[in-house]
C-alpha cells in the first residue's frame, strides 16, 4: 500500500468519525430542545445576569426547580426577566436548556442533524473508496 492512499484512508476515517460524533450531538441537543425525553423541568428564575464569556454577551438566569422533592438551582441561558417560569430540560452533558416546541423549532431540530449525517456518509464514502483504491494492485505491478 502506497503511503499516500494509507494516510487519506485514516484522514477520511478521521473525518468520518467526528462527522458522526457531530450528528450525535446535533441530536441529543435537539432531543433535549423538543423534550422528547419528557424530563422538562419548571424553573422560576430567581436571579439574571449578562455573562461576558464564550467569545460574545449573553442572558444567564438561574433559579429553582419548582415542585422538587430535592432542593437544586438549575442555570439556563435565556433573555427573561426575575420571577419568570419557564420549562428547561437537561441535556446529556449536564447542562440545561430551554424547552422550545413550537412548528418552527420542531423543522429546525428534526432537519439540522440531516448537515452532518450528509457529511458522515459522504466521507464513509470517501473513505470505502480510498481503502479500495489502496488494496488495488498498482497497474505497473499487473504488466510484470
Amino acid at each position: 500500500m502506497p503511503k499516500g492512499r494509507v494516510r487519506a484512508v485514516v484522514g477520511y476515517a478521521a473525518l468520518t468519525l467526528l462527522c458522526a460524533a457531530a450528528t450525535a450531538v446535533v441530536v441529543f441537543y435537539g432531543i433535549a430542545k423538543l423534550n422528547l425525553l419528557g424530563n422538562a423541568v419548571e424553573v422560576r428564575l430567581a436571579e439574571c445576569h449578562q455573562d461576558e464569556g464564550k467569545g460574545g454577551s449573553y442572558t444567564v438566569c438561574s433559579g429553582p426547580v419548582e415542585n422538587s422533592t430535592n432542593a437544586r438551582t438549575v442555570e439556563v441561558s435565556y433573555k427573561g426577566h426575575e420571577g419568570e417560569t419557564v420549562r428547561a430540560a437537561r441535556t446529556p452533558w449536564g447542562s440545561y436548556e430551554l424547552v422550545d416546541t413550537g412548528f418552527v423549532s420542531w423543522g429546525i431540530w428534526i432537519l439540522f442533524p440531516m448537515l452532518p449525517l450528509f457529511g458522515t456518509a459522504g466521507a464513509g464514502a470517501l473513505t470505502v473508496r480510498e481503502f479500495h483504491r489502496a488494496r488495488q494492485p498498482a497497474a505497473s505491478d499487473e504488466v510484470s
